[in-house]
This record gives C-alpha cells, structure tokens and sequence, in this order.
C-alpha cells in the first residue's frame, strides 16, 4: 500500500473516532428499543453500553457507574426502556431501578457519566414524562392499576398521587430534574408502544434522520415526532425549565443564606403545593427547621398547606403518614397528637372488610411506628377487626406483638434450627412441611440478597403445590424478599395465582 492510500486511511479513521460517541442502554424489559439504536449506530462507530446486568445485583448502578469512570467513559445518550411506574421493571428480570433512587444519584453527584453528560435522553415507557393533566382513568384507577401489577402498596400511592393529584412533582417535573443538562428528553405522556411496536417506529425516524445528524445527534427530534405522531410521545426540553431547578439547589446548598433564602420562597403556599415532595423528603433539613422554628408566618403556611394535601391524599396512606411524620419531626404536633393522627388513618383503613390490599396498608403503617408502640393506640374496635381477620397473624406481626403460639415443630424449621445440614438442603429435603417460619429463618441466614430471594421461591412454589399457601402467608412471603423487582413480581402472584 502506498503512502498517499495510508494517509488517506488513517485520516478517515480519525475522523470515525472524531465522532464516534457512547449510547448507554438501560434494558429492563424488552431489546427492541435497544437493537434499534444499534443496528443504526454501530456502523457509523457509535459504542452501545448495556449498564443492566444479567445478573440481580441490588447494587448494579453504582457498580456501573464506577465501571463507566473506570474507563474513562460517559454517556452522551440514553437509552432506557422498561414498563414505568415511578419505577422501571421488566416482566422477566428482578433487576429495578427506581426514580427516587435516580433522583438521589443525581442530587448526590453519584453518576454524572449517566445523569449529568447526556445530551438526549429516551424514556421508553408508559408515563415516563407524564404531567397532572386528566385522563380516561382516576388516581384511585391507577392505584389500582399498580397494585395489581404487583407494585407495592406504599410506591404506589406515591405514583398514583405524582400522575393524577395536584401537589407535588409530576413524572415529567422529576424526570426533567434529572437529566437536567440534556438538550432533550423523549418519553411519553400516558401509555406507550410495548417495545415490539415502537422499534419499527425509532426505524422509520432514523430513516428520516439525515447522516450527519446521526453522527452528532444520532437521530432528529422531527423525525421522531413525526415518527410517533400516533402515540403519547412527548419531547420535553430542560435548558428551557430550568429556573425551578436552581431553587431546590439552592436549599440544599452549603451557604446558610444561600440556604435560608431558597428556603423562604419554598415555604410560600402555592411552592408548598408545587414542591411537596421536595420538602417532605428534606424533613429533616436544619435550615427548613430553624426557619420554621422563628417564623410564625412560614409554619402557618405549611400547616395549611400540608393540611389540605392531607384531606386531599383520603385514602391514601402512605402520603398522609409520611404529612404526619413531617409534622411530628418538626414539632408541629406532639407526640400524642402524631400517634392520635397514625392511629385515625388506620382506623379508616379498616372500615370496610380487611383485603390482601388494605391488610399491606395496616401492616406498613405498623412497621414504620415500632418504636412509638402504635398498636395501643389504635381502638378496640380496631383491634378485634384485625384479630377477626384472616391477615391477623401478619399484621400483629407487623406490629411486633409477641406470638404466643407454640414455636413451629415442622421437620424443615427444626432441622433449621438445629443446623444439621445446610440451610437449601433442609429447604428442599423437607419440602412438604415447608411453612412461613422455616422459610423466613432460611432467608435471614443468607446474606446473599439474590440466593436468599431464591429460597423465598422455591417456598413459594412448594407450599403451593402442597396448598400449604393462602393470601395471608403469601403477604408475609411478600414482604420478606430483598429485592424489590422479586417482590413485585411475588405481589402479583399472591394475588391472582392463588
């Protein structure tokens, strides 16, 4: 080869190099989306970084994003794409990846390559950038909804009320918080393509995205749009939104007056309203505590705020005990008051009969308040509706009262305890007598979150097949997993599988 073809090579090598850029992908639930973007990008030098592992490590995204500092890598867009509800999940995979757990990397500085580099973002999922605005279903239809997918109780009140209610942060506010340093972020507003209908779709945009644009860009936000003109997609823009972003920036600063200043425009009504989720999640910051502690006007406007969301939040308990708690934490009320306030909401959860759902709503209202000794506060009307119940054992579990019955005699808890032989041979070796207390003591011995989840399963699928499995123990089964994607899916087996 002569020089003249060699210098002529080398330079368009550069030149691939010179625009040659990373996608990273975030595959919850189906490739499709994913395989896209790689038949169109690789030829043109792009690298596709898939940052999900196959394995169900809970501390997957810290472990990618040390990878991806390792080798000196960032994301200059991203692709994720999963069902969505306040939390991205796939049917097949345990592996999740929550919006509060994004949010926390992103304030935390604990992922730039992923949160702060990318310039185009694609959020493929139902709701990833949905406002307030009504639609066909109401906040307790979605809640149900959710819950039927398996969605733990209290997420999902949280979900249900960020989608349909008119305080605090939308789906689209948090995600635009997010990846606040992107040119652009593309997801959808309400329901969206399942990834085998919105691959042909992200085809036929990048067929109308001109070359150039693909080696900068990688595809044409026009394009896209007209691509998904019959869906719910959206393109939200946050350069363009970012004034409401500095304020929350700023209470968390440092600088006190910096601080003190951003606190006192957060804590006039129609910010409370606007940034509720925010401050409730920054209860315990010194500066919102001495500036409610010297200011009459501002803890009047938070009482009446907060109160307001209360009434409105009817039904939804989670939100409502976490109002009590922000109340209680910053010496709003009294400790008799809070455990008055605690104990009315489960009072109202037990007017109608006690259901698998209703049962989860009592028993996290127990578990949060262990220490306040919640379960003697409540009536005795209360108490006897719980003792009636076929959920009595678990909720009173829930609440930490003592059990007196006689300790499980079954020959897999007692091999357990008296540690014959390992704990998965006296699992599956006594498989027929397995029950709730073997299953819970095997699962706390094992400090591997992923093989102590697995001996969960195999209960699970042994108790029944020997029916030895109602709606009660399943809860209890429920609620003992590590890993939130498996207990999703164990939700939503225990209420339509048994």
């Amino acid at each position: 080869m002569n020089r003249f073809y060699k210098i002529v090579l080398c330079s368009l090598f550069f030149q691939s190099l010179a625009f040659s850029k990373t996608v990273c992908t975030m595959t919850f639930n189906s490739s499709d989306e994913k395989r896209v973007f790689q038949k169109e990008l690789s030829p043109l030098g792009h690298q596709i970084v898939e940052l999900v592992p196959d394995n169900k490590d809970p501390m997957w995204l810290q472990k990618s994003c040390e990878e991806l500092t390792l080798k000196n890598q960032q994301c200059d867009s991203l692709l994720i794409s999963g069902h969505f509800g306040g939390i991205f999940f796939g049917e097949q995979k345990s592996t999740t990846l929550l919006l509060s757990e994004m949010m926390a990397a992103k304030n935390q500085g604990l992922c730039p390559a992923v949160f702060e580099k990318p310039k185009s973002v694609f959020l493929m999922g139902c709701n990833t950038l949905s406002g307030k605005t009504p639609d066909k279903r109401s906040v307790i239809d979605y809640l149900h909804v959710l819950v039927g997918d398996g969605f733990p109780l209290d997420l999902a009140e949280n979900v249900a009320a960020a989608r349909y209610l008119s305080f605090g942060q939308s789906m689209s506010d948090q995600m635009i918080s997010i990846f606040s340093s992107a040119n652009f972020i593309a997801g959808f507003e309400s329901t969206g393509p399942l990834g085998a209908a919105a691959a042909p779709l992200l085809t036929k945009a990048f067929a109308q995205t001109p070359l150039a644009l693909k080696k900068s860009d990688f595809i044409s936000k026009v394009a896209l749009k007209a691509a998904f003109a019959n869906t719910n997609l959206r393109i939200a823009e946050p350069a363009q939104l970012n004034a409401s972003q500095a304020l929350l920036h700023d209470a968390v600063s440092s600088d006190l007056n910096v601080a003190t200043n951003a606190w006192q425009k957060l804590l006039i009504p129609q910010n409370i309203v606007s940034y509720f989720d925010f401050i409730i999640e920054n209860q315990s910051n010194t500066v919102l505590k001495s500036t409610l502690q010297y200011s009459i006007v501002f803890k009047k406007n938070i009482v009446q705020a907060l109160n307001l969301i209360y009434n409105k939040s009817a039904g939804l308990a989670a939100i409502q005990r976490k109002i009590n708690s922000f109340f209680f934490i910053n010496q709003l009320i009294d400790e008799k008051l809070y455990l008055k306030r605690q104990s009315e909401i489960i009072n109202q959860i037990l007017k109608p009969p006690l259901d698998y759902v209703s049962a989860d709503q009592v028993c996290q209202a127990f578990e949060s308040e262990k220490n306040k000794d919640l379960i003697h506060n409540i009536s005795s009307d209360a108490i006897l509706t719980i003792s009636k119940s076929r959920f009595s054992d678990f909720i009173f579990g829930c609440a930490s009262v003592i059990n007196n019955k006689i300790e499980s005699q079954t020959k897999s808890y007692q091999c357990l305890k008296n540690q014959t032989t390992y704990d998965w041979a006296c699992l599956t070796e006594n498989e027929s007598t397995l029950d709730i207390s073997s299953c819970k003591l095997a699962h706390t011995r094992n400090t591997d979150p992923e093989n102590s989840d697995d001996m969960l399963w195999f209960c699970y699928s042994k108790m029944l097949d020997y029916k030895r499995l109602d709606q009660s123990l399943c809860l209890q089964l429920t609620h003992s997993f590590s890993l939130l994607g498996n207990r999703i899916k164990m939700n939503w087996n225990c209420q339509n599988r048994l």
